[in-house]
């Protein structure tokens, strides 16, 4: 499968090793997340705290069926070859976000593809084995996940 080899390849640099941002330069912010793992409530909290800091955020989510919903992409938007068939989810992956926030732990070929080749300029997200080579910056999870993604922005604010 592309998508795999894809993940797999260790190739030219990304735009993250070439710009540096902090949050406070910080204009806009991509939020990419499982919906699977993270409610909707979760979600919404976070891109409160980000707009409430003058942010620009885009948000797009992970399901596994199927849904009209634009905000949410699923197997089937992306081919076995790695060609996005969702406009939005093109979209997203496209935007020069200052940061990306990846909220996922599973092993989702799908959702990794959807990280790995989006243009955000620094990557952030959950350690876990499978993301640690798409990450520029990678948090423990915590117990509890509201907890865990107000840490991001806590840590976030620190840049």
């Amino acid at each position: 499968m592309i998508k795999n080899l894809f993940l797999k390849h260790k190739g030219k640099p990304t735009i993250a090793d070439k710009e540096h941002c902090t949050y406070a330069e910080a204009s806009n912010i991509g939020i990419l997340y499982n919906s699977n793992e993270f409610n909707a409530d979760t979600i919404d909290k976070l891109e409160e705290l980000l707009k409430n800091d003058g942010k620009d955020v885009t948000k797009i989510g992970f399901a596994d069926k199927p849904s009209e919903n634009v905000l949410i992409f699923n197997k089937k938007d992306i081919s076995g070859t790695g060609s996005i068939k969702k406009d939005n989810l093109n979209f997203f992956i496209n935007q020069s976000f200052d940061f990306l926030i990846s909220l996922d732990t599973s092993e989702n070929l799908n959702y990794r593809y959807v990280l790995a080749i989006s243009k955000a300029i620094c990557k952030i997200g959950f350690e876990t084995e499978q993301y640690n080579d798409l990450l520029q910056l990678s948090l423990k999870m915590d117990e509890s996940k509201p907890k865990s993604v107000a840490n991001i922005v806590r840590y976030l604010k620190m840049i």
